[in-house]
């Protein structure tokens, strides 16, 4: 079984856009603060140590794999898992802990999450809630194996 994860280029470069914006405004301050040589508030100075922090983790998420197109290829002893930059085989016995949920029993949705390590995939399955039932019946089923 295969199955795709498609994460918007358009989300991607947005996100990483008003991280660029928090970085230079806060850099901006600083500047000012430097040439101009006057006293600067405490609380704009948080402000602004907020705004870098905030850019750069916005940054730092925009550049994980997991916010490229996953795909997710099940075979009979090992999981393939193709990121942007590469592919990543797992064995079933790896999986430390499986998860499946459906936010709102009244839509056709369902998440299933698989923990490997540190590390969280979080498969959506939007109008195939069976399938993604199915799935987490057949990983449950392999990991106990």
């Amino acid at each position: 079984m295969e199955h795709t994860v498609h994460k918007s280029t358009r989300n991607r470069l947005a996100m990483r856009s008003l991280a660029i914006i928090f970085i230079l405004v806060a850099v901006l301050r600083v500047v000012v603060v430097v040439t101009s040589h006057e006293k600067s508030s405490i609380v704009i100075t948080f402000l602004c140590a907020g705004c870098l922090l905030y850019g750069l983790v916005l940054l730092w998420n925009t550049l994980k794999p997991q916010a490229y197109d996953i795909t997710y290829v099940f075979g009979d002893k090992t999981m393939t898992v193709k990121m942007h930059k590469g592919e990543k085989t797992i064995s079933y016995d790896e999986i430390t802990d499986l998860g499946y949920v459906v936010p709102n029993p009244n839509l056709d949705y369902s998440i299933v999450q698989i923990f490997i390590g540190k590390q969280q995939f979080i498969i959506p399955f939007n109008g195939n809630t069976n399938v993604g039932k199915a799935l987490y019946g057949m990983l449950k089923l392999k990991r106990e194996a």
